[in-house]
């Protein structure tokens, strides 16, 4: 038996960022435009948009930066605040993890 733990952000009841979001973000970082990340992801690019849209409304600031058209299609890349996000929201999961396992032997370890 283990411990299952999800986090993610919310306001006013509503998920903001979570794991979702953070793998398009760096599916987008790797990629380097929305569309590809959303279908590697096997979503559509307007599911995709709509998850990076409402989260940038709800944080108050973007998470990528984008370029459109021209000789080489356009692009995405993310803002320097997306990039903290995610850095900011691994290294908080990875200590939660950390410290929930710890709690779970301490508590269940003998179940």
């Amino acid at each position: 038996m283990k411990l299952e733990s999800r986090f993610w952000l919310e306001q006013g009841g509503e998920k903001v960022f979570g794991k979702g979001p953070c793998v398009l973000l760096e599916t987008v970082d790797r990629l380097g435009t929305l569309n590809k990340a959303a279908a590697e992801l096997g979503m559509s690019y307007s599911k995709a948009w709509s998850i990076i849209k409402r989260a940038e409304k709800q944080l108050g600031f973007l998470l990528m930066e984008r370029t459109t058209g021209g000789v080489d299609g356009g692009g995405s890349s993310l803002t320097p605040e997306g990039k903290q996000l995610i850095k900011n929201y691994r290294l908080f999961c990875e200590e939660a993890d950390a410290f929930l396992d710890e709690l779970y032997k301490k508590y269940f370890g003998d179940i």
